[in-house]
């Protein structure tokens, strides 16, 4: 419907559960919704569930949405980007250590404000960018850890000097996600037991401040997620999972 939510069996925007790397996504949307914050060179799946939700994911209304980012190449160094109408953004991806773990970074921001201020005398007041970075390494045969980030903002700054009309204006507004994954995985000796300890942090803030006919405007919201889960999968054969 011209936006990036998601309405499903007629539910609204807000009823869905968005995970990145497990860690929760408030907003999904860049440029009042027209484009997703997810960068597809960061991301490796996205399973969507519309009903008969695991119990591993909780309660939702309308569906949940799992994206999972990409580990990085640890194999060679890697480097790609592109240049878009709105937004451009670049990625690169190496080994740390060949075979034993590897890193991707990620970046992406719009450069309509730039080419506005450098071809006309006018500014154009708003541009967003965000980041994805993702680390993992591994420890020994059994054992190995990931870690990895999502940051990203939606900024408007807008001034407006009217004299004549006596209507002088200065609105800053910003508003984005923050979000980190910390990953554990064993196996066990057997090879038959698998656990994963994650620990996440996930933030949405929003801020607007400024000024307009003489009054002074200061608006700011947020929410913050703290957790920290245990799984055990169990796989007695390769047809069997617990």
């Amino acid at each position: 419907e011209g936006s990036v939510g998601m309405y499903v069996r007629g539910g609204g925007n807000d009823e869905n559960l968005i995970l990145l790397d497990e860690a929760p996504v408030y907003n999904i949307g860049h440029a009042l919704g027209f484009l997703s914050v997810f960068n597809t060179n960061s991301v490796k799946s996205v399973d969507i569930y519309k009903g008969a939700f695991p119990a591993q994911y909780g309660g939702r209304l309308s569906s949940i949405l799992d994206v999972r980012m990409r580990e990085g190449n640890d194999q060679r160094l890697g480097v790609q980007g592109s240049i878009g109408n709105i937004a451009s953004n670049l990625t690169v991806e190496a080994p740390i250590v060949k075979n034993r773990g590897s890193f991707i970074l990620s970046g992406r921001r719009s450069y309509i404000d730039q080419l506005v201020k450098w071809f006309t005398p006018f500014q154009f007041p708003y541009y967003f960018y965000d980041f994805n970075a993702k680390v993992n390494y591994k420890l020994n045969e059994r054992d190995r850890v990931y870690v990895s980030t999502y940051f990203g903002r939606d900024v408007i700054k807008a001034s407006t000097d009217t004299d004549s009309l006596d209507f002088n204006a200065n609105i800053n507004s910003n508003l984005g996600n923050f979000t980190i994954t910390s990953r554990w995985n064993h196996i066990s000796p057997s090879g038959k037991l698998f656990h994963n300890l994650t620990v996440l942090r996930s933030q949405f803030d929003y801020n607007l401040e400024g000024e307009a006919f003489s009054n002074n405007i200061l608006i700011r919201s947020s929410i913050q997620d703290l957790g920290a889960k245990l799984d055990y999968d169990y796989r007695p054969d390769p047809k069997t999972t617990y």
